[in-house]
């Protein structure tokens, strides 16, 4: 987890990432997709950690900004060259996708609720006591596992993590189901009276604890060593957390 005093302490907070416009041939620039928003901080992050790594391998690198929907499907028609970040069983979800063995970080899916006596324990418990359950639309992961836990009218979705904690908080829901890191950072740049209001919501249960990895189209299937062997280099260079600090400090001073 980051705290406010490495944020604080992260030297030059960088512009935002953007689309990097590359004077390489098309053919030699990585096109790549994610599940966030441009302008989310952990986007920014991977943005910078992999136009460092494509440079350092003599290639472009450019962010197409798509829902997360139909992200998968670009990378999986070759219309965009990767993702830059799912989880490490997603490959047997796209059994042609090309997983880069060298994980971004680690992941958890996790459950939140505001009722105090509400855990997650097991799926027959949720099953049995009718709790509805619901998780943000293009975390494909938890799409499947909850439609192969529960009965689909047990199951809802919503487009942001926003309605997510609304709907906890005004009942309307039992469990919430997202990426950990995501909730964390979303609950983390809110505003005082914001965090306030959402400090009834609490952690209920770990579902999923695994690694996030970038992957890549077949047709790039080559890279995906060379790739790997590269950001572990720019791990122990520190390169990686230094990224991650400079995207969440310039997310911050621009709230």
């Amino acid at each position: 987890m980051i705290t406010r005093r490495q944020l604080l302490a992260a030297s030059a907070a960088l512009p935002i990432a953007g689309h990097v416009a590359a004077a390489a041939p098309a053919s030699d620039v990585l096109r790549f997709v994610f599940s966030r928003p441009h302008d989310n901080p952990r986007t920014q992050w991977l943005i910078r950690v992999y136009t460092q790594l494509t440079t350092e391998l003599g290639l472009g690198f450019d962010f197409v900004e798509v829902p997360p929907k139909r992200a998968t499907a670009m990378v999986l028609s070759g219309e965009v060259d990767g993702e830059l970040g799912r989880t490490f069983d997603y490959q047997l979800l796209y059994p042609s996708l090309v997983r880069v063995p060298e994980p971004n970080n680690a992941v958890r899916f996790a459950a939140y609720a505001t009722r105090p006596s509400l855990r997650f324990d097991t799926w027959q418990a949720l099953r049995a006591g009718g709790i509805q359950c619901e998780y943000r639309l293009g975390i494909v992961e938890l799409e499947h596992m909850l439609l192969r836990e529960l009965p689909a009218r047990q199951v809802s979705t919503i487009a942001t993590i926003a309605q997510g904690v609304k709907k906890l908080q005004l009942g309307r829901t039992d469990l919430y189901f997202d990426v950990e890191e995501a909730v964390s950072d979303y609950l983390y740049f809110l505003g005082a009276e914001q965090r306030k209001a959402a400090s009834a919501m609490r952690q209920a249960g770990v579902v999923l604890a695994t690694t996030g990895h970038a992957y890549l189209n077949s047709s790039r299937a080559a890279l995906a060593g060379p790739m790997a062997a590269g950001l572990a280099r720019l791990k122990r260079q520190g390169d990686v957390q230094r990224h991650l600090l400079a995207s969440l400090a310039a997310y911050k001073a621009r709230l």
